[in-house]
C-alpha cells in the first residue's frame, strides 16, 4: 500500500531537515569562521543558522513530495490517446499522443505474447 500524502510530507520534512541542518553547520561554521561570532556568540550564531536552514529546507521538501505523489502522476495514456490527437475548438490538441515509452512497453508485451 502506498504511503498516505500526509507520510510523505512527514518523510519529504524529515529529509529536508537532515539536509537543512548539514547545509546550515556547513555554512553557519564558515560565516562564524569569516565574520567572527557577531553579538551572540559563536554557538548561537551556529545554532540560528542551522535552525533556519533546517526549517526552509523541511518545509520546501514536505510540499514538494506532496506534489509529487504517484497519486498525481498516474496518467491513463489509454483515455489521452482516446482523441487520435485530434484539436479542440480553440485550435489546441485535446489530448497527447502516445508517449514513446508507453509504445516500446505495448511493442515489447506484444513480441512476449507472440514468443509464448
Amino acid at each position: 500500500m502506498e504511503p498516505s500524502r500526509w507520510e510523505r510530507a512527514k518523510y519529504g520534512a524529515a529529509m529536508g531537515g537532515a539536509v537543512g541542518l548539514c547545509i546550515g553547520l556547513v555554512f553557519g561554521g564558515l560565516s562564524a569562521m569569516r565574520n567572527g561570532p557577531g553579538r551572540n556568540g559563536y554557538v548561537n550564531n551556529l545554532a540560528q543558522t542551522m535552525m533556519s536552514s533546517t526549517a526552509m529546507f523541511a518545509f520546501f521538501m514536505a510540499i514538494g513530495s506532496v506534489i509529487r505523489t504517484e497519486e498525481s502522476l498516474a496518467i491513463d495514456y489509454a483515455e489521452l490517446d482516446q482523441n487520435k490527437g485530434r484539436k479542440n475548438i480553440w485550435g489546441g490538441a485535446m489530448r497527447f499522443k502516445t508517449p514513446p515509452v508507453v509504445i516500446l512497453q505495448q511493442q515489447k508485451e506484444q513480441q512476449q505474447q507472440q514468443e509464448n
